[in-house]
């Protein structure tokens, strides 16, 4: 059937069209949430778009590395649970997750109905075209989502700093290590650009990174 595929696992699976992203400090959900919240849902008007909280997240099941999280200095220990976050929820509900400074250019439906997982690519410390979490989607129980949740607490443990714990160095190491590299990310990581003047000169990407300019309340 057009715009359907097989998914890994085995069945008939599409992404969701689920949006979601995090802010899981104690503090109150900034206003640049709201905005970001609004963005998706103007261009995604049938999708789901929401902002998880503390209050509202699923149940963790890498709980130790979780509540380490809150030993750690705000803003780094809610970066780090919306990373362990990301790769829980995705396992289990499928959708799109994105960090909230990921506003979008045009519509995600052409990219969610032709593949089972996608994500963007990202190039530093000398590391060209590392695989990112920053834009990931997946159908639901795609099997490289659950060896990000099964590898997690080895890499925390193992590895230095949050690059390689949670997020380029250890999403690029599970996708290399367990096989699913053609699955995770067929050819689209050009869709995704660090900037809104890039994006907008590729043409065909589909969100931009925020954090390098203000970003502007949507009415």
């Amino acid at each position: 059937m057009a715009g359907r595929v097989e998914h890994p696992a085995g069945g008939t699976e599409v992404i969701p069209k689920i949006v979601c992203t995090a802010h899981l400090g104690e503090s109150p959900v900034p206003d640049t949430f709201r905005r970001w919240q609004a963005d998706w849902q103007r261009h995604h008007p049938e999708w789901d778009i929401s902002v998880i909280t503390l209050d509202d997240r699923v149940p963790i099941f890498n709980h130790a590395q979780w509540a380490e999280t809150f030993k750690l200095p705000e803003p780094a220990g809610a970066a780090s649970r919306l990373n362990i976050l990301r790769y829980e929820l995705l396992a289990r509900e499928g959708g799109v997750f994105v960090d909230p400074d990921r506003l979008p250019l045009r519509p995600m439906d052409e990219l969610v109905s032709a593949v089972w997982a996608f994500c963007s690519t990202t190039q530093q410390h000398g590391r060209p075209h590392m695989l990112s979490p920053a834009v990931l989607g997946a159908v639901p129980c795609h099997p490289a989502l659950w060896h990000c949740v099964r590898d997690l607490a080895h890499s925390i443990a193992t590895f230095r700093g949050v690059w390689d714990q949670t997020v380029p160095g250890f999403l690029s190491r599970v996708i290399r290590d367990h096989g699913h590299f053609r699955d995770v990310v067929p050819f689209h990581w050009a869709l995704f650009e660090p900037s809104e003047a890039d994006a907008r000169e590729h043409g065909g990407a589909y969100l931009f990174n925020a954090s390098l300019q203000p970003v502007e309340a949507v009415a």
